[in-house]
């Protein structure tokens, strides 16, 4: 059972007028009615934008380029997992997400998945970080940096360039973002798909038994699988720390909201409910009777006629030579036949991991930035 409990957050996030899960309510409702408050957001931004440079600032949300962080599944797969306190803040022509972090939610992670300009956005964190309930949570935990994840070449740069008394930026980190053409990777074709052909024929040949189960029917198996994959990652590969939250609270929360919520659903919206459960897409494939590969992603962008989507989780065996590549290609074929042209597959967080990613051939890579800030305010920085 998922719960956020934390009264001195409650409360001032509550002063300071940003959503948050209520205690009470039931979570999963919560959520429900986050996605109504954000579609009725999106709604007077659009209508609010009318100058030329607006418009050309929020261009990046439409088309293939749509930034990885903007969408509400973004923010329930990567701000939510407990122990963060996930909220969600509507300035005026910024949105922002946000949580607290660590098991005494004293680190504050924050992004803007979509605003009219950059200056709206530090007007938005400004009004946040200011607000008396906020400045006192803050010296209260010992909250002394912000953490500004997923901002552009020109958002760090005008940050670089900010004069704030309120924050000072400490440090930048680059990460970089793929983008495929779904229909150019599956079709395989020239010279650069050699190494992935060769590992699919690889997997082909060995005659496996691969059978398709849904999420709700192993979501125990694929939280194991997600253990399996850390433990050999740290042991085998070398890998000094892999944080999994993500992807177990993925497991469990997307596997089926309705299954065993049924009077919680009766009270929720049901064009929400419906939400998840359509645009949500997972896959999880059982190879000669055991769970061995898991993929969980959910269309980018606040328009419901985007054709991008964010491949958010994606877990094999790595015991199965070429089991990640037939899985990952089984798992965009479905998405093309949902109507997806372009996926965004996440950070690419290690070196080894940009080699996997080459062999299917991106069409864009983006760089992107998390921005360690210190926060200057009185009363926070001591």
């Amino acid at each position: 059972m998922i719960v956020y409990q934390d009264d001195l957050i409650s409360q001032a996030l509550s002063a300071a007028g940003a959503w948050y899960p209520r205690v009470g309510s039931g979570v999963l409702t919560g959520y429900y009615e986050l996605f109504g408050l954000i579609e009725e957001w999106i709604i007077g931004f659009n209508n609010s934008v009318t100058d030329v440079q607006e418009t050309q600032e929020i261009d990046k949300h439409k088309g293939r380029r749509i930034p990885y962080n903007a969408s509400l599944f973004h923010f329930i797969l990567y701000y939510a997992p407990p122990p963060n306190y996930p909220f969600v803040v509507f300035g005026d022509n910024a949105l922002m997400f946000g949580s607290f972090g660590g098991k005494r939610n004293d680190r504050l992670s924050v992004s803007f998945p979509i605003y009219s300009d950059i200056e709206s956005a530090f007007t938005a964190l400004d009004s946040f970080l200011t607000n008396h309930d906020i400045m006192s949570l803050l010296h209260t935990k010992k909250i002394k940096n912000i953490l500004l994840r997923d901002i552009d070449e020109q958002f760090a740069n005008a940050l670089r360039k900010k004069n704030s008394q309120k924050y000072r930026l400490s440090s930048l980190k680059e990460v970089n973002y793929c983008i495929y053409d779904v229909h150019s990777t599956l079709a395989l074709h020239g010279r650069g798909f050699s190494n992935l052909r060769w590992r699919l024929n690889q997997f082909n040949k060995s005659k496996h038994r691969v059978e398709h189960i849904p999420l709700s029917e192993s979501r125990e198996q694929v939280i194991h699988l997600i253990g399996q994959w850390r433990k050999q990652a740290l042991r085998d590969r070398g890998f000094s720390y892999v944080d999994m939250r993500s992807d177990r609270f993925g497991a469990g929360f997307f596997e089926n909201p309705a299954s065993d919520t049924a009077r919680e659903i009766e009270r929720a919206d049901r064009k929400a409910n419906s939400i998840i459960t359509d645009k949500v897409i997972s896959r999880v494939l059982k190879v000669n009777g055991k769970t061995a590969s898991f993929n969980l992603g959910y269309p980018l962008g606040f328009d419901s006629n985007t054709v991008v989507f964010a491949h958010a989780i994606g877990i094999s065996d790595i015991s199965v030579p070429g089991l990640s590549e037939y899985a990952q290609m089984d798992f965009w074929r479905m998405l093309r036949e949902a109507g997806y042209g372009y996926i965004n597959d996440g950070p690419t967080w290690r070196k080894g991991l940009a080699v996997y990613k080459d062999k299917f051939r991106p069409v864009l890579r983006e760089r992107y930035y998390w921005a360690a800030m210190k926060i200057l305010i009185d009363g926070c920085d001591r």
